[in-house]
């Protein structure tokens, strides 16, 4: 142990002769402590919504999405459809064609979104699993089936006592003249088989139906919007990704689920980084009592360092033991914040401490701890701290010195 962390040590675990020191310590130790509680337990709470929200668009988004870069719709026949399938590291796919639709049932309307999809959709997606009624019938024969999402019901005042009563679905005509709606819209019956329910971007947007029924709806033969993939398990999502996407060539984009909501992660993203800044500048302003306790014990340890000082000892010997006491009083503040916000945290995941409501998709607030998070804290508290401590030990110099020995 070098002298001046040594001497650093002992004034850390000595009282001070003035009763003001120990207490302007103790709260540079507490305010580091709540700061750094306050950021892992943020940083925490927005992993733990983001990987809530998450999960409700894993639910509905597939692996990997193939659509066109530019424009809506296009040919099953201009794409290697057979060659989709037979990719290494792909387990299925299922054929997309959706498009903007006005919902009539009864005295009620509303405008939704009618997703058509192959058979093989409830192996690329896990709607099944958000199906809260009725069942999923798309593939049965006979009438056209759909599945609605508990928003569009809502809305449409659809009931489940209401299965048996057909919706009707209106789509515009293409060159159809607007002044005639007989001649302007093109009308099938389609009667709903079951209800999910995901969240909301979901849930008042969709209803899903057979792609047979959309493009005759569309009178479309062909027509596909998108297509969805689903991975093998085990399999490199990237690599298969790399595979499509040389396989489709530059008109086409593929994109993982990241990328399909990428807006919104952007927005988590954003918000995280902003509240870190925030709680980040909370800890810098908590960091400006280290700079008072390590200037009030300067002024208490005058004697000493006025007789190391005539003993030969050098002045950056003498700012270096200030430098580690206020890297002492921060590193002891940030480990009990770091162990209390883990300890915090952990309790939370295992106990759920704080609920949210019996009335929400979750009973207890979603949090999710991240080593990488906890490093990120534990640098930040250092710089900040190690910043507002090389600042301070700066101050004692030749000239304040002289100025003690007087």
């Amino acid at each position: 142990m070098s002298f001046s962390s040594y001497i650093a040590k002992r004034y850390f675990f000595s009282r001070s002769t003035r009763n003001a020191v120990n207490v302007i310590s103790g709260i540079s130790i507490f305010g580091i402590l709540v700061g750094t509680l306050a950021l892992v337990v943020v940083m925490s709470a927005f992993n733990g919504l983001e990987s809530l929200v998450k999960g409700f668009y894993n639910t509905f988004d597939p692996d990997l999405k193939i659509s066109l870069n530019e424009g809506k719709y296009f040919s099953e026949n201009d794409i290697p459809v057979n060659e989709i399938g037979s990719t290494k590291g792909v387990e299925d796919f299922s054929l997309i064609l959706e498009e903007r639709v006005l919902l009539g049932f009864r005295e009620k309307e509303y405008i939704a979104s009618i997703k058509g999809v192959s058979s093989s959709y409830s192996k690329v997606t896990r709607i099944e699993d958000a199906i809260t009624h009725g069942e999923d019938l798309l593939n049965s024969k006979g009438v056209p089936r759909a599945i609605l999402g508990a928003g569009v019901t809502y809305y449409l005042g659809y009931g489940r006592v209401a299965f048996q009563d057909p919706v009707q679905v209106f789509v515009p005509r293409k060159n159809a003249s607007a002044s005639n709606f007989n001649t302007a819209f093109s009308s099938e019956l389609i009667y709903p088989s079951g209800v999910f329910s995901i969240q909301p971007d979901f849930d008042e947007k969709y209803m899903i139906a057979s792609i047979s029924f959309v493009r005759n709806l569309l009178d479309s033969p062909s027509g596909l919007s998108s297509i969805e993939v689903k991975v093998n398990e085990g399999a490199d999502l990237q690599d298969v990704k790399s595979q499509l996407k040389t396989l489709l060539g530059d008109k086409f984009k593929v994109e993982d689920r990241d990328e399909q909501q990428a807006i919104f992660l952007k927005v988590m993203k954003t918000e995280s980084l902003f509240t870190f800044l925030v709680f980040a500048l909370i800890l810098a302003i908590a960091s400006f009592t280290i700079m008072g306790s390590l200037s009030m014990m300067m002024l208490d340890k005058k004697d000493h360092l006025r007789t190391l000082w005539a003993l030969g000892t050098e002045v950056k010997v003498l700012q270096s033991i200030f430098f580690k006491e206020g890297l002492l009083i921060s590193f002891v503040g940030a480990g009990f914040g770091l162990v209390g916000g883990v300890l915090l945290v952990l309790a939370q995941q295992h106990f759920g401490l704080l609920e949210i409501g019996e009335s929400y998709v979750v009973n207890n607030y979603p949090v999710e701890l991240k080593l990488t998070d906890v490093g990120l804290v534990l640098i930040t508290v250092s710089a900040i701290c190690g910043i507002a401590s090389w600042l301070t030990s700066r101050r004692l110099t030749d000239k304040f010195l002289r100025e003690v020995a007087v």
